[in-house]
This record gives structure tokens, sequence and C-alpha cells, in this order.
């Protein structure tokens, strides 16, 4: 009899979750964006809302709140209620503000579920080629050493993964570097067109059209092996560094005690959203590659980079 009682019992408890992963989603979809309107992720997040209303029949809204180096976004995700309804991009940014031991709202560990990595983002380093007429990092490194405060590199602000990729760099090389923060991609691009700044760190595809122009040139690409889309390219790892391995990348999840169920779903709706060409012509521009796979294999993504980012953080002694 007592068994009997603890099997209705768990079936009362049960019931409300399988319900809910069963009629889910049962009203409009929040998604948030931790950065402004109009930037990348912004910009893949609405095309693949647009793939989701499709397939799961409710609208998707894209929330934007900015601020604190993705905080503000982040931390609205982690207050939101545990349903379904509401998911948020989750970035590297996750373990860099975690590394530099801030005080934040959400544990960086345990307090979301994820859901899927949506893409990788290799970047490169890239120069003016008129006030850089150097080809090989090894050459800027030397004229560097040789000439402090000559190398001027643009940041997308303080704590942002492209600063940590190049604090990083100068820590191991030992040049002599100055970093000028910049709010965005676009007003440090410019600078670097203008010659305002000497270098920085970029989505491949971002500077593209002033590589062919001939106004940038490309020195080397963070990740361990070349790009596909730039095989000619070396790595910084070829070009002395071996150990330089450094990759921005971005993803989804969802508060912590999101049922499974639903994020089992999501996941099959987003890898099959990220194959199809809709999808592939809004990203490949960009220069991110998607990823895709397992809300598993994402988890572990997460907890590498938290590993990751502390080493780094510590090794180039990097003040928040």
């Amino acid at each position: 009899m007592l068994f009997q009682v603890w099997i209705a019992v768990a079936a009362v408890l049960l019931a409300p979750v399988a319900v809910s992963a069963q009629s889910w989603p049962s009203q409009p979809m929040r998604w948030i964006v931790p950065y402004p309107a109009g930037g990348g992720t912004d910009f893949i997040a609405r095309a693949l809302g647009v793939q989701l209303e499709k397939s799961l029949g409710q609208p998707i809204v894209v929330e934007n709140k900015p601020g604190a180096s993705t905080v503000t976004g982040t931390a609205a995700l982690t207050q939101a209620a545990p349903d379904g309804h509401t998911v948020g991009m989750l970035f590297d940014s996750l373990a860099i503000n975690a590394a530099f031991g801030m005080s934040l709202p959400y544990d960086s560990e345990k307090d979301f579920v994820p859901i899927i990595q949506l893409a990788r983002v290799p970047l490169v380093l890239i120069v003016n080629s008129q006030l850089v007429p150097m080809k090989t990092l090894p050459e800027i490194v030397a004229y560097s050493k040789a000439n402090p405060g000559w190398f001027t590199f643009g940041s997308l602000g303080p704590g942002s993964p492209h600063e940590i990729g190049f604090a990083w760099l100068k820590s191991m090389s030992k040049m002599d570097g100055l970093i000028v923060p910049y709010r965005g991609v676009n007003p440090a691009l410019q600078d670097l067109i203008g010659g305002q700044i000497k270098g920085m760190f970029l989505g491949v595809a971002v500077a593209d059209e002033f590589i062919k122009a001939g106004k940038l040139h490309a020195i080397a690409v963070s990740t361990k092996s070349r790009l596909k889309s730039a095989p000619d390219l070396p790595t910084v790892a070829e070009q002395g560094y071996p150990e330089f391995d450094y990759v921005t990348f971005y993803g989804l999840g969802a508060p912590k005690g999101t049922p499974p169920e639903i994020v089992e779903r999501l996941n099959r709706e987003i890898n099959r959203a990220l194959q199809t060409p809709e999808i592939r012509a809004k990203v490949d521009p960009t220069g991110a590659e998607i990823v895709g796979g397992t809300a598993q294999e994402f988890g572990d993504v997460l907890k590498e980079n938290m590993s990751k980012m502390k080493k780094i953080i510590s090794e180039a002694g990097i003040k928040p």
C-alpha cells in the first residue's frame, strides 16, 4: 500500500513537467541577446527565430539586453521562468567574467542549461598595410620590441574576447603593444583603416573587402589549424607560439530547471534549422563556422572554456 501511495505522489509531482513538455510551446518565446540590436549575433538570432517559428508554431521575440560585458542579458536569462519559453545566447564572455572573479548575479557554471552551440568564430590578426609593412608575426613582434609604443591594438572593449586574445599573445611573445578599447567592431575597424591604430583581431570575413583592396593585411589566424576559407594564412601557433589556440563562440542556453524534454526538442529543431540554406546564407558571410551538435557537447565546451579562460587570464596577468 505504501509503495502505491509513493507511486501516486510521484505521478502527481511529475505530471506538470510532462504536460508542460507535451504542450510546449504554449505562448510566444523570448530569445535574449546580451548585445545591442544590429550586431552579428543579433542578426543570426533573428534569422534562426524565423526558422523556429515555422517548426514550433509560436512567435519568437528577440530581446536585446546589452550591458556590463553581457552580464545584464545573461542575468535576465537566469531570472526567467524555467518553462522553456525563454532562451538566451551564451558566449565565451560567460567564462571570461567568471575568470576575472567578478561579483556576478548568477553562477556561471550552475545557473544555465546548455541547449546547443550555434557557431565558433576564428579570429584573424589584421594590420594596416601602410603602417605595418611586415608580413609575419615574428617580424611584428621583433619590431615592437625594438620600438616600444609603436604597435597599437584595437579591442572591442575591456574584457572582450578580442582583447583577451591579444593580451595572451602579448604575454607569450613579450611584444610591446598598447591596447586601445572601442565600443564595437565598426569604430575600431574604421580607425584601423584610417591608421589611428595598427592592428586588431577580427572575424575572418569582416575585413575581407579591405584586405582585397590592399588597405589591410592578414597576419595570422588564432585557431590551431588553418582555415578552409584561407588555407594560405598561417596560424599564430605556426609562427612560434604552439600553445596559442583561441576562438570565440556562441550558443543557446535556458534557465536552470528547464525540462530536459524541451531542451531536447529545441536542440533537434535548431540543428535542423542550422542546415537550411537560409541560415547558411546568413552565417557564412560573417566568417562564423556553424557547429550544432548535442546539448551535452555544448555543455562540455562551456566547461572547457571556463578552465581555459582562468588559465589565460592568470598567465597573461589580465586585470578586469
